[in-house]
């Protein structure tokens, strides 16, 4: 044992030798604990970030954003278990409201619903044209064979309605949807659009008031580019607050 302390020291005695003298205090690396964490996303919808209280038992606020800690006001809503049910859901009127006007500004130029809506009502529309084309003609050579003109009810007829069209809905993601093949369920609906004669959609957003943004099938799921323009809105939203802040 003395052999092998003798040996230490002996392989330590130039570096004890270097540091003669009033050495200064060694520098220890300083190893903070890091401030943040890494937040998890719900795996229904990956761009939704958990925010976990530190109350027991813990809550959780769901928002879009990653910034610690959350702000109340933008987030989706709270939940007391994951993933969030009906019952442990507590929605968040402001983020409602923003979604929604989110919507009205932007559902009309989303690329999948003006597919959707063309498809749903481009080719009945299409049909109803034929048929109101058709009804014209036999009208116009009844009247020329005839020679009787038309009575009001017979004018009033002969309008052109086919450049009226109807309202396409749009749907929440959280379950399958397949356009017109499948009526949805009025808490999937988060509103309507208006659709003209040619199916082509014309704005005109209507909020469905029955709309739940946690159902039994899942939480909120929006199409690739409205879900990126809420994103950007709640973003924006939080700039705005930080700068009144200042």
């Amino acid at each position: 044992m003395i052999m092998l302390f003798s040996t230490l020291m002996k392989r330590a005695g130039p570096v004890i030798r270097r540091s003669s003298g009033h050495a200064s205090p060694a520098t220890v690396p300083s190893f903070t604990r890091g401030t943040t964490r890494t937040l998890k996303t719900l795996e229904q919808n990956k761009h939704i970030y958990i925010h976990p209280s530190n109350t027991t038992p813990p809550t959780y606020t769901l928002t879009y954003l990653s910034t610690t800690p959350p702000s109340p006001k933008l987030a989706i809503g709270t939940t007391t278990s994951i993933p969030p049910t009906p019952s442990s859901f507590t929605e968040n009127p402001y983020f409602r409201n923003l979604l929604m006007d989110t919507l009205s500004k932007h559902a009309a130029e989303d690329p999948d619903l003006i597919n959707e809506a063309y498809g749903t009502w481009g080719a009945a529309m299409g049909v109803k044209e034929s048929v109101a084309k058709g009804m014209k003609r036999d009208r116009k050579l009844h009247t020329e064979s005839t020679g009787t003109p038309n009575t009001k009810a017979e004018e009033e007829a002969q309008v052109d309605t086919t450049s009226i069209g109807g309202f396409h809905h749009v749907v929440d993601r959280r379950t399958p949807y397949y356009g017109g093949m499948r009526i949805p369920e009025s808490q999937d609906i988060l509103g309507s659009l208006q659709v003209d004669g040619h199916g082509k959609l014309v704005g005109g957003f209507v909020e469905c008031e029955s709309y739940r943004l946690v159902t039994s099938d899942g939480i909120l799921g929006l199409t690739e580019f409205l879900e990126e323009k809420v994103k950007e809105r709640v973003q924006e939203e939080e700039t705005k607050g930080k700068s009144a802040d200042r």
